[in-house]
């Protein structure tokens, strides 16, 4: 399985002709409603985006992406992600036949992808994401704070992460560095991934500061480079 780091906390998985995308910024919404500018290209143009799944954690607009969703070809793309994203993507032309709603503890699969939302400290039905993969955990942690809660599953079960991809940026509802270096410590992951950096000068971190704050431990650390691919099994 591939994976590219879309910037912010947005993720494209692919495996064969199959493709999810996490958290998906590709407009300049934030822009046109809080003034804020982006720091980087978009990956495409909105018109040329294509995926078999649209996967959002919250409705805030640099992860469900209303633009991109009407901007897109459809065609037949599921969209599962907390019912909060309901109304929105209904007004964005998506079919209800094509929205997953999803609560903390619920599954989503689609071919070899089985998803599991789990807690999030950010919106009401904020979500994080757990990747199932050939026996390996995949801990998207979505936008949140840290709280006695985040890194558990609905079962109080504790998130052993082989791979954590965890928010830095400190603001707007977010975990600070230092806060993303304890909760990586917490499910004990064996990589450690920062993002919700790099964006917006508003909201940004700086990642070196991650890295540098888990050198006590026997956790690696990768920053991903935007928009190339890596072999998942392999961070």
């Amino acid at each position: 399985m591939q994976i590219k780091w879309l910037g912010q906390a947005g993720y494209e998985l692919k495996e064969g002709n199959c493709t999810i995308l996490l958290d998906p910024y590709f407009s300049d919404l934030v822009e046109k409603e809080e003034g804020l500018k982006r720091l980087v290209p978009a990956p495409a143009a909105c018109k040329d985006v294509k995926a078999d799944v649209i996967l959002y954690t919250h409705d805030h607009i640099d992860h469900l992406d209303s633009d991109l969703v009407r901007a897109m070809d459809k065609g037949s793309t599921i969209f599962a992600g907390p019912g909060s994203g309901y109304e929105i993507l209904k007004a964005c032309g998506v079919p209800e036949n094509n929205i997953r709603c999803m609560k903390r503890g619920d599954h989503f699969q689609h071919g070899v992808f089985d998803l599991e939302a789990v807690f999030a400290e950010h919106t009401p039905d904020s979500q994080g994401s757990v990747l199932h993969y050939h026996g390996r955990e995949y801990y998207f942690t979505g936008d949140s704070l840290l709280t006695p809660e985040v890194g558990y599953y609905a079962d109080k079960e504790l998130i052993k992460a082989d791979v954590i991809f965890v928010c830095i940026n400190g603001k707007l509802g977010n975990m600070s560095v230092e806060e993303a270096i304890t909760l990586t410590k917490r499910v004990q992951a064996e990589t450690g991934v920062p993002n919700h950096y790099g964006m917006f000068a508003e909201n940004t971190e700086d990642p070196q500061k991650y890295i540098n704050g888990m050198k006590d431990s026997s956790c690696r650390t990768v920053v991903m480079e935007k928009g190339r691919a890596y072999n998942l099994e392999k961070l």
